[in-house]
């Protein structure tokens, strides 16, 4: 049986770990990466933020990766890669779906918020295929020498200081080096790897979690949600609806469907991001908090439940009148509970990387900058530290911080579940994302110079956060009779205690919600 002793394995090959293999292997490590799965395969749409694509222009020049350049921005994409599908996003489209009634100039100002994040159409950011931006980065890697095995079954067990890897496949491995291939041909489809270092990308799967008996604390977690999604073709774009209602679309600040388009509902909220192709990927985000105390109803089946929560709001009625799915081929995917924790995410000769370590919500698009965040500090490591004493010291700080940013992000999105069905409250506590976010990208620093995801280690935007949710229950909870006061004042409080963060305009009442100075800087 041949034996392969790479100074890296990588367990999944999504876009994170089949990015981390590429940088690794340029750098001249070697590399074997293996997935249970194979490409390309739907996985559910994402959208970049400047923030993600700041950490990805750096990532490329740090490390000699020009072929993932161009992805930075919607205009360089679609210039070098017009076959690899995206879609444009100048920003955040918010909407309120909250009542049964449907919009209408008398009642369209106070049902929207739009927040811009690019300057113009060529730094937009945008939303990725995942099925193709994965298959994409794995077959780079896979040419930089990452031997890769898909549709395998393997097994995995710590032996001293060394992982070891017993992979079945019926698939001939991908690999460069025709005498170690003819070699493993002649193996009949069972293989050794072993290896000093080993990453998980393997997401919800947790492999290397699991091999070792990592404790889980997805309980401390505040966000409680579940999901309910598909790919759609033939929905009306949101901009045809509000025309169709004689309302002007021209005051927006962008295209409010060239966006990540957020429709707020009276238990959660739906997402669509709209592909270059005008498919839609769009699904509803159900709160499912115990402390909610909503109303519970069950359905039958996903499409019983897609068409109830469709129906009730009128808007949403219109646009999918004539929708059909088109990804995946099995149609509506539901999901339980999707947040999860682990309590450590790396070791002296291990790591997770953000989609495994922990997951919280879709809301504020925080899931490629995160990931590309904790690859880059991973390379880094693993390129970079010298004795073993020193890199384990790096590697406890890396576990500690990326846990540290995930119930950053936790506490970001619960509040937004919180303030439902108030749009009001809702489009407030998101100004602290945003306060955030953009207080990151109008710095020069990035994700290799130290800096935490989201304002995670600042001690005084935690304790702000941690005041604002007490503040935010007070105004959710207060008598209806006084609840127009209570937002407002949380609002005037909120202003004040963002200020040391807002360095775009936030809570300007000039802009009335349609806001053009958010976006970030044009940087190539």
């Amino acid at each position: 049986m041949p034996v392969l002793s790479p100074d890296v394995l990588i367990l999944g090959s999504g876009f994170g770990g089949s990015l981390l293999a590429l940088i690794l292997a340029r750098a001249g490590k070697s590399v074997v990466m293996v997935d249970r799965s194979r490409h390309p395969r739907f996985t559910i749409g994402e959208s970049s933020t400047p923030l993600a694509d700041r950490t990805l222009a750096q990532m490329a020049d740090r490390y000699q990766l020009p072929e993932l350049r161009p992805l930075c921005h919607w205009g360089s994409w679609k210039r070098m890669y017009p076959d690899l599908l995206c879609g444009k996003k100048r920003g955040f489209t918010y909407f309120d779906q909250t009542s049964d009634q449907d919009v209408s100039i008398e009642n369209f100002d106070h049902r929207r918020l739009l927040v811009s994040a690019s300057v113009n159409d060529e730094y937009s950011d945008t939303h990725w295929l995942r099925s193709d931006i994965d298959q994409f980065l794995f077959r780079l890697a896979n040419a930089a020498g990452v031997v890769t095995f898909q549709s395998c079954i393997y097994q995995l067990e710590a032996n001293g200081d060394q992982w070891v890897l017993k992979v079945f496949s019926s698939d001939e491995p991908a690999l460069s080096n025709p005498s170690t291939r003819k070699e493993m041909v002649e193996s009949s489809g069972a293989y050794f790897v072993k290896a000093p270092f080993v990453v998980d990308a393997t997401g919800s799967s947790k492999g290397i979690l699991s091999t070792l008996g990592i404790a889980d604390q997805t309980a401390s977690l505040k966000t409680h949600s579940r999901s309910l999604f598909a790919h759609f073709e033939a929905a009306t774009a949101c901009e045809q609806l509000l025309q169709d209602s004689q309302i002007n679309v021209g005051v927006f600040p962008y295209n409010c469907d060239d966006a990540a388009v957020h429709q707020v509902c009276p238990d959660g909220w739906m997402w669509q991001l709209r592909y270059d192709d005008d498919t839609l990927s769009a699904g509803f985000m159900i709160d499912d908090r115990p402390s909610a105390k909503r109303a519970r109803r069950s359905f039958s089946t996903p499409q019983e439940e897609w068409d109830w929560r469709i129906r009730r709001a009128p808007f949403l009625a219109r646009q999918f009148r004539n929708a059909r799915i088109v990804r995946p081929d099995s149609g509506l995917q539901q999901t339980s509970r999707i947040q999860r924790l682990a309590s450590r995410v790396a070791g002296s000769n291990w790591a997770a990387i953000t989609n495994t370590a922990g997951f919280i919500d879709p809301l504020h698009s925080t899931g490629i900058a995160h990931t590309l965040f904790s690859v880059s500090r991973l390379a880094e490591i693993l390129l970079t530290s010298g004795p073993a004493a020193h890199r384990e010291d790096r590697l406890r700080k890396y576990s500690d911080s990326l846990i540290e940013e995930i119930c950053c992000v936790d506490e970001l999105v619960e509040g937004c579940y919180e303030a439902i069905p108030s749009f009001r409250l809702w489009c407030l506590w998101g100004m602290l994302y945003f306060a955030a976010a953009t207080s990151m990208e109008q710095s020069l620093d990035g994700a290799s110079g130290g800096t935490s995801f989201l304002r995670a280690n600042d001690p005084v935007f935690r304790g702000m956060l941690k005041e604002a949710r007490h503040r935010l229950a007070v105004a959710r909870h207060a008598d209806p009779a006084d609840r127009t006061n209570a937002e407002q004042a949380f609002e005037s409080w909120l202003r004040a205690a963002v200020a040391p963060w807002n360095q775009v305009g936030l809570f300007d009442p000039t802009c009335n919600g349609l806001y053009s100075k958010t976006a970030a800087p044009a940087r190539d």
